[in-house]
């Protein structure tokens, strides 16, 4: 067995069943021994941009290991953001770059330059394979330390030259995985002071992933209302009994006002880094006269712009699980006030918050929504409430345009739902129109939702807000996205108007591959966006 033929079966031995990558001379040997492992397949998006963040997206969404598979030099360069992402978001995914020959190194070879010393800043682990006989161990050592709490990317060079060699190496076992520590004694005073205290709030951060029952059976004893930070959208379902939406970012009109009631003891932080977006801005009354215990399985967030009562480093798990222990609270916390104003139509063209609160009513309950970076993404998280067996992903904290060319990756991960997207033009041009050929030629159900306000919306109102004026270079001609698509083979409708978004039913019932759908609008819908205040404060 050659090595790139031992590395595939290795990698479908610990059940990898997608690779993500463009295809280059580096690693052109695993490339041509694919078609030989009916268990495993190569999406081959049009960037590796794209690559990178379909790894990051299936590894954060599913908490599973993704793989991408790259040259070794420009693969790995156009796919950093997808690699930051994931060091940012603390996602498993493993990169395997192809590295030129070894005779050759060092000789002006094509496509010469390491992998590792452009992400070795970035990832948790990098190291190179030197001989053929510690291929295996090498890999496994990183898949180890991708899915070691706190999780992350790893890298991993192995020189095409090597790829092509037979493997003389052991039988490498399968990857071992380490739960994440459970302090049990913080728990306990956790437990007390919770006791203690009358009312509160919990806080769900994107740490909560895959917790949501035992999340639901805490509140049940709790009585106290919910909210989730930009991270934590979706992992609740909305309309949950005690769920005012999301706080920080764009947050609802109902988290903004009860987080500043007087009778709120206690702040349960549960998966959050308790970052700028999480905190409204670092607001410094967030926590004021009230205790906060933060809960989260890495221990490099604690103790940073807030200092923690009770910091406790846990698996949120087993966490949740020990924090039932407490006495059950007789409180009426009852939603009764809505989350948000009622809508007033004080702009032109369509309004871009009418289309996040009705789309769930056309899509199936199970969609797995996704938002790219720009002014949508103010809408999604103040008026898009994902319903039950729904779910949803962005990343505001990263804020990489383009980033939803990772629903390729998401798309795998749910083969029978459909993948909504909801992107501006400005984001679509950058990184997301090329990949729609990809989801095209793999028959992938995603439904793209293209905001077209011909301009990069959500810079042109920021730079307007803290400078008075906005550059002409952020306004663009307007482009006929629809027309684009229909030209690529790919169903597209344009809307212009709110009656035509409830016609869209029917449209996409049953709908099996690719849509797009361009939602023409402008940029006259008002809506506040508390990022812009804190570029106006003045440092000293």
């Amino acid at each position: 067995m050659k090595v790139c033929e031992a590395v595939l079966d290795y990698l479908i031995k610990n059940n990898i069943k997608t690779l993500y990558g463009i295809p280059c001379g580096t690693f052109s040997a695993i490339v041509d021994c694919i078609d030989d492992f009916n268990e495993i397949e190569l999406i081959i998006p049009k960037n590796e941009g794209a690559a990178g963040f379909s790894a990051t997206k299936y590894a954060k969404i599913s908490r599973k290991l993704g793989v991408c598979i790259l040259g070794g030099s420009v693969g790995v360069a156009n796919a950093m953001n997808g690699i930051a992402e994931a060091e940012q978001t603390k996602s498993p995914v493993l990169i395997i770059g192809g590295y030129v020959n070894q005779p050759d190194q060092n000789l002006g070879a094509i496509q010469e330059l390491e992998g590792h010393r452009l992400v070795k800043d970035i990832v948790k682990h990098y190291t190179v394979v030197e001989n053929e006989k510690e291929t295996l161990t090498k890999i496994k050592e990183a898949m180890e330390k991708a899915l070691e709490y706190p999780r992350g990317p790893v890298f991993v060079g192995l020189p095409i030259n090597i790829q092509r060699q037979e493997y003389t190496g052991e039988d490498i076992e399968k990857v071992s995985i380490k739960n994440g520590e459970t302090d049990y004694a913080s728990l306990d005073k956790a437990v007390d002071m919770i006791n203690d205290c009358k009312n509160g709030v919990i806080l769900l951060g994107g740490g909560c992933r895959k917790v949501s029952d035992k999340i639901k059976k805490l509140e049940e004893k709790l009585n106290w209302r919910i909210f989730y930070t930009s991270g934590g959208k979706g992992i609740i379902e909305d309309d949950y009994r005690l769920n005012m939406g999301n706080y920080g970012f764009c947050s609802t009109k109902l988290a903004s006002e009860y987080m500043k009631r007087d009778d709120i003891e206690c702040v349960l932080a549960l998966g959050s880094q308790l970052g700028e977006l999480a905190s409204n801005y670092f607001d410094k009354t967030l926590f004021k006269n009230r205790k906060l215990i933060h809960i989260d399985v890495d221990k490099r967030v604690f103790q940073k712009a807030f200092k923690a009562d009770l910091p406790i480093t846990s698996d949120l798990d087993n966490a949740l699980d020990y924090l039932c222990k407490i006495d059950k609270k007789d409180l009426n916390n009852d939603i009764k006030e809505l989350r948000n104003k009622p809508y007033v139509k004080d702009h032109k063209g369509l309004s871009v918050r009418l289309l996040y609160e009705n789309i769930t009513n056309i899509l199936p309950k199970n969609t797995f929504y996704m938002q790219d970076i720009g002014l949508s993404m103010a809408f999604a998280y103040k008026y898009l409430s994902v319903p039950k067996g729904g779910g949803f992903e962005c990343n505001p904290t990263y804020g990489s345009m383009g980033s939803t060319s990772g629903a390729l990756g998401v798309s795998r991960l749910y083969k029978d739902r459909v993948i909504a997207v909801f992107i501006g033009d400005g984001a679509f041009y950058m990184n997301v129109m090329s990949e729609l050929l990809t989801a095209k030629k793999y028959n992938m159900n995603i439904i793209y939702f293209v905001i077209n306000n011909s301009a990069l919306g959500l810079v042109a109102k920021g730079q307007k807000m803290v400078y008075k004026r906005a550059h002409s270079g952020f306004y663009d001609e307007d482009v006929d996205i629809h027309k684009i698509v229909e030209a690529m083979g790919i169903p597209s409708v344009r809307i212009d108007d709110f009656n035509q978004i409830k016609d869209l039913k029917d449209l996409l019932k049953d709908r099996k591959g690719p849509m797009v759908i361009e939602v023409i609008t402008d940029l006259s819908e008002n809506i506040y966006i508390d990022r812009f205040k804190t570029l106006k404060i003045e440092t000293k």
